[in-house]
């Protein structure tokens, strides 16, 4: 277990790897525009290799518009950022693969939510202990509170986070402290090798994930980051709660039918 200590970019250089960095959005060029041009000026300042992809889960032409004017800015900071506009909706999950899907050569994968719940120096940090790690590794990010990663969140989303990390513990058996945060780092060799056994799409994808790589063989270390909830979030514990759970019983049916299991060299 890693633990976070301000300022991020005190290491040692890490080694070159081939990062692709994506960020989903669906109708949230607002609250992108803070985060993504912090994040533009944090990627510059790292000296990591990183391919920055804004993929776009079918939002309105009002959006795309607003997400191209934003990728202007974003580009004069940050040369290596892109968009992908997706014509139908994919959800979550499903953005994040497609744009994975078009980067083959990738050593590193990862993602981090467009709403700035996780910040630019925290994505950073993530990003560089992966590279230290080297290509064979991920590493996901945790909330959890302590005196240098402190957790800003309502009581009804933390106590809906304590039920679900019990039921993924429960149902699924894998036991990271936190499957949802918004920001994660996998191995690309090994994501490839697993792809096409992953169907979920929505709020729980990053449990199968999770799932999928821990049968594949892959090590994945957890990072202790600070967080805070940002207005105009998509999940809602009540509304959502039911979708997820029954993802949860989908991802629990494929485990016990061996679906996550590989005859593959393990990484």
């Amino acid at each position: 277990m890693f633990k976070t200590t301000l300022p991020y970019f005190d290491y040692m250089p890490a080694p070159q790897l081939n990062i692709v960095l994506v960020t989903p959005v669906w109708n949230d060029s607002e609250r992108l525009e803070q985060f993504g041009l912090q994040l533009a000026q944090a990627l510059v300042d790292s000296g990591l290799s990183v391919r920055w992809i804004v993929a776009d889960d079918g939002s309105s032409v009002t959006e795309k518009t607003q997400l191209e004017a934003l990728l202007v800015r974003f580009t004069r900071i940050y040369p290596k950022v892109e968009l992908m506009l997706l014509e139908q909706r994919s959800r979550k999950g499903g953005t994040i693969y497609q744009a994975w899907n078009t980067c083959p050569e990738a050593d590193l994968l990862a993602f981090v939510d467009a709403d700035g719940a996780v910040d630019a120096a925290s994505t950073i940090c993530l990003l560089q202990r992966t590279c230290e790690l080297g290509p064979n590794a991920g590493m996901i990010g945790i909330r959890s509170d302590s005196a240098d990663a402190t957790v800003q969140r309502s009581w009804s989303r933390a106590w809906s986070f304590y039920l679900f990390t019990c039921l993924v513990r429960r149902l699924i058996g894998i036991r990271f402290e936190d499957t949802q945060c918004g920001a994660k780092v996998v191995p690309g060799a090994a994501y490839r090798a697993i792809a096409d056994q992953l169907q979920e799409r929505g709020f729980v994808f990053d449990v199968e994930l999770l799932l999928a790589l821990e049968k594949y063989g892959s090590r994945i270390e957890e990072l202790r980051i600070p967080w805070r909830e940002m207005p105009g979030g998509k999940v809602h514990p009540l509304r959502d709660a039911w979708g997820m759970i029954a993802g949860l019983w989908r991802i629990r049916k494929r485990l016990k039918a061996g679906a996550y299991y590989t005859k593959s060299k393990k990484v």
